[in-house]
């Protein structure tokens, strides 16, 4: 009952409080009449400023034109500046991220007119952090050089400390060390300055730098200094970070004792400050010591308590370093079934990550392309509506002198405007098959050709780290050949799919035989085919076509990879040729399980369509649609005949040699 009547009094006062600044509004407002009050402008600005941070945006927007209207009146140009630059924080808080810029334009215009540097600065800095929102990197560098450049100007440096911070950090996250190296001194050099007791953050993420670029002696200095400020100051976090980069030092130099230590005093600060993200690594790295030193239950035990935090907090990097340090600690145990288990937990949240990661970046792409057709909408209609005023004040002056004018001009203005947008749709359907191509290719590379590489990667890792014996890892070896075999079609199908989509693909015939290919052919896919016990018979007699050989050398080879995939053991396949008036009709027949009527139609479509073959190989399902494209750029045409459970024949047609 208490509680209810505090958060009642609290809603009572907040609400009392917003109609005491509308209250201050309304009789301040009317006083402002000359230059000479600008300075009680800048008292209502102030009240208008707590409506927006009260969170009162509606009402706060009731006042725009009011303010406005006023300051003009007055040719104030900072104050309809900083009523622009208010309009914009309240769009910007409200996620409306277009009007949040158009009106921060504006307040720009107006502070360079008044030469308000502070003003400038403060656009910029917002302009930033909104583009390191939005993930576009390049622009949010660009205005926080502006911010920083104008808070030069007029020497801010408690602002400049924070702001040389953030720089430094985004140059940091985009590998430029040079740059961020630069700017995390200047930071530090203000910040001994005026913040002293803040520089703890400052001269580790400096530390770290130094790390990565092999400065271990410089490194180690900074960390020293930045935990005798952080001990000073007694600002725990900081502690557990210097400690942390003087146990990573010592952990890459092999003492693991010394490393051990630190990171033990490390884990005792972050759970001081309660950041319980920094605990759980440094329980990790703690396990990774462990297993360096053979203390294998020592190692299980920090690892299980890392991991049930991990998971608690949902942080997938970290978890990818818990699932690895797990396997390999099991593998030193020589539990090799355990240690697998953990390489394909990895594997899983591995492909998750990368898929999610993908997924991101799609989104933010098209919420830039979005945000920008929304902007341009907006700027036409700010146009139009600016041009519509000149052009009413112009008619009213003038109209008997230029109504001629006019017309032609409105015809010229609407011209433009249609071809304009003619444009705009011509490009936006471009962009849009752009999109598709490129999210058809994220996902195949990110699910089938990826899943292939990373099995070969994990079987080969089992092997460096001696979790199989060479004898076992010779047993595998025809799995390895059949899926590097299959990666090599996936790949080379994708490359051509991918020319095909950018309209790169051109055929450049010339007089050939078709059964020097297919001969060629069979030669590579004999291993294959013997290892599923199917036969091959070239039965073709002399065929000389008149075609781009490199395309028919595709055309067969995915055709011979698809029929021994569909084929079972004891199976055949048989290529025939037959002689037509102007063409050759090449056969390629097989025994397999054949294919499904309702499927037949989904075999050359535009989506891609794929199904397992009998040892559950997998495929892109680009195969026979690339075999079509090819076929059809060489003047032929491609059919498929099929009896479920009987087999399969496929035929294409190419021209006769002259």
């Amino acid at each position: 009952m208490k509680k209810t009547i505090v958060i009642l009094c609290l809603v009572i006062i907040g609400s009392s409080d917003c109609f005491s600044q509308q209250k201050s509004l309304d009789s301040i407002l009317p006083l402002i009449t000359t230059q000479k009050d600008s300075v009680t402008f800048d008292k209502a600005m102030k009240f208008f400023e707590r409506m927006w941070r009260q969170e009162e945006y509606e009402v706060a927007l009731s006042y725009e034109q009011k303010l406005l209207a006023v300051s003009s009146n007055i040719q104030y140009d900072k104050g309809i500046g900083n009523t622009y630059q208010h309009i914009g924080n309240i769009h910007n808080l409200t996620q409306q991220h277009i009007k949040a810029f158009y009106n921060y334009d504006k307040a720009a215009t107006y502070f360079e007119k008044a030469n308000y540097q502070r003003g400038l600065a403060i656009i910029h800095n917002n302009k930033s952090t909104i583009e390191q929102g939005r993930g576009n990197s390049e622009k949010a560098i660009d205005h926080i050089l502006e911010a920083n450049l104008y808070f030069e100007r007029i020497k801010d440096s408690l602002v400049l400390s924070s702001l040389y911070n953030n720089l430094a950090n985004i140059y940091s996250d985009i590998d430029n060390y040079e740059l961020a190296e630069e700017y995390y001194k200047k930071s530090i050099v203000l910040k001994k300055k005026f913040r002293p007791n803040k520089i703890g953050s400052a001269l580790n993420n400096l530390a770290l730098i130094y790390i990565d670029i092999g400065k271990i002696d410089e490194a180690k200095k900074l960390i020293n200094e930045a935990l005798e400020v952080s001990k000073k100051n007694n600002r725990t976090l900081d502690k557990a970070m210097a400690y942390t980069r003087l146990a990573n030092l010592y952990k890459a130099n092999k003492e693991y004792e010394k490393s051990k230590k630190y990171y033990d005093s490390s884990y005792c600060n972050a759970v001081q400050a309660q950041n319980f993200r920094v605990a759980a690594n440094i329980k990790q790295q703690l396990g990774e010591i462990a297993i360096k030193l053979k203390n294998y239950d020592e190692a299980e035990n920090l690892l299980a308590e890392a991991r049930k935090e991990l998971l608690r907090l949902d942080i997938p990097p970290l978890l990818l370093t818990n699932y690895r340090n797990s396997a390999t600690l099991d593998s030193a145990r020589n539990n090799f079934a355990s240690a697998f288990i953990w390489q394909k937990k990895y594997q899983q949240i591995a492909d998750q990550t990368s898929i999610n990661e993908t997924t991101e970046k799609i989104s933010k792409a098209e919420v830039r392309f979005k945000s920008e057709l929304e902007q341009l909408k907006l700027l036409e209609e700010k146009e139009k509506q600016e041009l519509k005023t000149q052009g009413e004040l112009f008619k009213y002056r003038i109209f008997t002198f230029i109504s001629v004018g006019m017309l032609i001009m409105g015809a010229i203005f609407l011209f433009f405007i249609i071809k304009t947008r003619k444009e705009r749709k011509r490009y936006i359907a471009e962009l849009n098959e752009s999109n598709q191509v490129k999210n058809k290719l994220f996902s195949i590379i990110s699910h089938d050709l990826k899943n292939e590489i990373h099995g070969l990667d994990g079987t080969l890792n089992l092997l460096k780290e001696n979790a199989i014996s060479k004898e076992e890892f010779e047993e595998i070896v025809p799995l390895l050949s059949n899926r590097t075999h299959q990666t090599s079609i996936m790949l080379n199908n994708l490359l051509n799919w991918s020319k095909s989509q950018m309209n790169e693909l051109n055929a450049k015939p010339t007089t050939f035989n078709i059964k020097d290919v297919i001969q060629n052919k069979f030669s590579f896919f004999e291993p294959k085919a013997a290892r599923k016990n199917i036969q091959l018979n070239n039965q073709l007699d002399a065929t000389l076509v008149y075609a781009d050989k490199d395309m028919f050398s595709i055309v067969s080879q995915n055709l011979l990879a698809n029929a021994i995939k569909f084929c079972k053991p004891g199976d055949s396949i048989t290529l025939l040729s037959e002689e037509k008036e102007k063409h050759f009709e090449i056969y390629f027949q097989d025994t397999g399980v054949g294919i499904p009527k309702e499927n037949i139609k989904k075999l050359f479509s535009e989506d891609t369509f794929t199904t397992k073959g009998t040892q559950q190989e997998a495929g892109t399902g680009l195969g026979l649609k690339i075999c079509k494209e090819l076929v059809e750029l060489n003047q032929g045409e491609i059919k498929v005949k099929s009896i479920l459970g009987e087999g399969s024949t496929f035929c294409i047609t190419l021209p006769k040699a002259s």
